[in-house]
Order: structure tokens, then C-alpha cells, then sequence
């Protein structure tokens, strides 16, 4: 089914790299980063609405008014059971389920970024904390240029499963979509221990 949503190839060519130089600025690569993992992120989302409009098997017209507004996460939620109601293929509902698992990782880590801010960037050592909002032991963890730039490759994979593997768009490389889809996943969350979480606090 056409959305009448062509894929931008120009993602998958992309660079890594820590930091950019503008005008013969230097700017930091977290926040340089940071913009580049909002960008993807938000072309995975476009991705996911397409997947669940998809897998509805509505008409694109319809589909729009039934579940156009539906969050990401509600639209993951959604294509998983669709794709079990539908009876997929094993091998599409396991795709499905690491695709949307490892996604719903970066969705939390999205949401703090967004939502709580980050501490400590210019010296080296960001933090992110639910501490102004949080009813018990707050939640923190770090974040980097590193990290993000792994999130980034991993939201890269995502898209790429997406609209190769359950929308069918075909590839105009096929190896460079293959090797892609192989590539592990890079990021792992993980909070800061309480004892770390308390010196950083102290400090």
C-alpha cells in the first residue's frame, strides 16, 4: 500500500562523527548530535505511522482519520498486535518485536532528554534526571556525544527494517540495506548506580 511518502536514501549514507565545524565554529558534538538524533528520531516515526497505516490494510484516506494522530509508542504497541492478528510470518513478527523493542528503549531515553533536560554538558559529564519531577529515588543517567551518536545508528536500523523489510519500498542498494539490517545494535541503557547517582549529586 502507497502512503504517497517517498524514503530519503540520505540517512544511510551518513557520516559518524562527534563534532561539526560551521563557519569556522567548532560546535560541541553533544549538541551537534543531539540535533542529528532528533532528526532521525523523528524519521522513524514517520516510518512507524507508515507500518501501522500499512498494517491496518485500510485505505490511506481512512487510515489517516482512524489512527493519524496515534503517538509512537501507541503505533508500536498497535503494529505488533496487528501483525499477530494478521498472521504475518514468524520472521516478520520477530523482526517486529527487536525492531520495536530496542525503539522503545530510545523512546524513554528520548523522553527524558526532552522533557528533564541535561545537566553537566560543558564539563564533560552530561547527566539526565527525572529528579524534579520524581515522586522516589529519582532516575539518572548519563549521556554523551558517544551514546547519542549509537542511538542514532541504531534509530538508522530501525528505518531501515521498516520500510525495506515490512513496507516493501525497494532498495536501490541492496548491500549496503543488508548490511545495515545485520549490524547489532549499539546502544544499551542503563541507569547510574545510586552510590554514582549520589556523588554526582554531591558534586
Amino acid at each position: 500500500m502507497s502512503f504517497g511518502v517517498p524514503f530519503n536514501t540520505s540517512p544511510l549514507n551518513a557520516k559518524r562523527t562527534l563534532s561539526y565545524s560551521a563557519r569556522g565554529r567548532e560546535i560541541p558534538g553533544y549538541y551537534y548530535n543531539l540535533g542529528r538524533f532528533v532528526d532521525m528520531f523523528a524519521r522513524v516515526e514517520t516510518a512507524v505511522t507508515l507500518t501501522m497505516w500499512d498494517y491496518t490494510t485500510l485505505d490511506p484516506g481512512i487510515a489517516k482519520i482512524l489512527v493519524g494522530r496515534t503517538g509512537i509508542e501507541a503505533a508500536s504497541g498497535n503494529i505488533r498486535q496487528l501483525a499477530a492478528v494478521r498472521g504475518l510470518p514468524k520472521y516478520l513478527q520477530d523482526d517486529l518485536t527487536l525492531v520495536l523493542q530496542q525503539l522503545g528503549v530510545i523512546i524513554g531515553v528520548r523522553n527524558a532528554l526532552l522533557h528533564y533536560g541535561v545537566t553537566s554538558v560543558v564539563q564533560g559529564k552530561a547527566i539526565v534526571s527525572n529528579a524534579l519531577k520524581a515522586k522516589g529515588e529519582p532516575k539518572l543517567f548519563p549521556i554523551s556525544p558517544e551514546l547519542l551518536d549509537q542511538m542514532y545508528w541504531d534509530l538508522r536500523k530501525i528505518l531501515v527494517h521498516l520500510y525495506f523489510r515490512h513496507l516493501k519500498y525497494a532498495p536501490s542498494d541492496k548491500g549496503l540495506v543488508s548490511r545495515i539490517m545485520g549490524a547489532e545494535w549499539q546502544y544499551k541503557h542503563s541507569l547510574m548506580p545510586k552510590s554514582r547517582s549520589k556523588e554526582r549529586a554531591d558534586s
